[in-house]
Parts: C-alpha cells; structure tokens; sequence
C-alpha cells in the first residue's frame, strides 16, 4: 500500500493534550496529521496507513519493543521513527538510534526544528525555512514604480505576495513588509516567480520574491515571527 500522503506525519504519545498540540502545529506546517496513544496503535497506524514519518515520545511504556518490530518487518521499516524526548534522555535516544530510529529532537519543539527534521526525511530537496500563511500589507519598489498589495506567505527568506499584474521575473526590488514592530520591514528582494489567474483552475494570482543581502538580525526577527505565528494560541504549559 502506498503512503496516504507524502506529507502524512504519525504523532504517537499517551500525553493527549501534547498530541493534539502537536497536531495543531504539524497541520499549520501544512502536514497531513495521523496519531496514537500507544506503541500498540502505532505500530497497526503505520502498516495500515503508511505515514512519511513518525514521532514518537521517548517515555513511552514499550518504545524499545516498538522499535524492534518495526526494524524486523519489512513493510515497517522504511518509515523514518524520530524520537522525542527532554535532554536528559539524551542517552536513551542515541541508543534508541542504533535500535532503529531515525533522528531524536530535543524538547521545548519549535516549529523550525520539527519542520527541518521532517523535510531531510522526506525530501530530496529538503527545506530550511518554515513558511507562513498570514495576511500583511507590503509596498514593493522597483525602478520608479512602487506598489502597494498584501502578502499572504513569508518566510525568512522570502515572501509571496499578490498581484494581478505581476513583476517580471528577474526584477530586483525593495520591499517594506507592515509586521509588528516599530517600524516597516525593509529588504532587498528578487521576483523568483510568478502565478498568473488562471479562471479555469483558481490560483491566487501573485509574485514570489527571494530576499538577498539581509542582515542576521532582520532575518531572526521574520524566523521569530512566524514561529510565533504558528504557536502563539497553544498553550505553553503543554508538553509538545
């Protein structure tokens, strides 16, 4: 049976509401969210619906079984298990390594780790950066043009923004991004790509710019913004 999606992730902990945190964040990173209160269930979850990977919490009653079956059976064994667990089970997780498992994450998870983690895992190709689909209004200037739209998705190292009547590829720009903080946003940009209306199929219409020359500070404050996009409505109180 082929994987229900190359972006299904199996999230298998007893603490309920960590799962459902967990889920939350996962499903925001525009993963497909599967789960399992136990090694039991996981281990049915993962032949029957073949996920692109698993987390699974380190403190678990029977990981170290969970694991051997999954490394004996064939049909298991090609799902990549990364463990989760605090850095005093530091030790636990590298054994669990040699036991099978993948990659482990260290604990308090921000979306950045988990995304990256789940990208070399998955993907050929894999992504660094953590994108965010949130609305804010921008001014983009080029030549002696300068227009003003909304962006609807930003990463730290670029943003898509829209428009009916694009920028040509190749473009370089400035853009001023409207996000909290004392003043607009301003960085050097290049247009990377851009989507046309299509009526037949509706895509939102826009322009991707790549951001260059931007200095470390700005470009930890936009990380930091969109992981506190991501999680700033879960509790901080839960253990994801």
């Amino acid at each position: 049976m082929s994987p229900v999606s190359q972006r299904s992730v199996l999230v298998v902990d007893d603490n309920q509401p960590g799962v459902i945190s967990m889920g939350i964040l996962l499903k925001r990173l525009d993963y497909s969210v599967l789960t399992a209160l136990n090694t039991f269930d996981a281990i049915k979850a993962i032949a029957n619906m073949h996920p692109a990977v698993v987390f699974m919490n380190i403190r678990m009653t029977g990981i170290a079984a969970c694991l051997a079956h999954i490394s004996k059976d064939a049909r298991l064994k090609a799902t990549p298990v990364v463990m989760m667990g605090e850095k005093p089970d530091t030790k636990i997780m590298e054994e669990c390594l040699k036991k099978g498992a993948a990659a482990y994450i260290i604990k308090p998870i921000n979306p950045t780790s988990i995304y990256r983690v789940i990208q070399k895992l998955t993907e050929k190709k894999p992504r660094e950066n953590v994108r965010v689909r949130v609305i804010f209004k921008t001014a983009v200037t080029y030549q002696n043009f300068r227009k003003i739209s909304y962006a609807t998705m930003l990463s730290e190292n670029g943003v898509f923004i829209r428009a009916l009547k694009p920028i040509p590829v190749g473009t370089k720009v400035v853009v001023s991004m409207d996000l909290p903080s004392e003043k607009p946003v301003e960085v050097e940009g290049l247009v990377i790509y851009t989507v046309a209306f299509n009526k037949d199929q509706f895509v939102e219409p826009g322009i991707c710019i790549r951001f260059f020359n931007i200095d470390k500070t700005t470009q930890l404050g936009l990380r930091k913004f969109i992981e506190d996009q991501l999680v700033q409505d879960l509790d901080p109180n839960i253990d994801i």
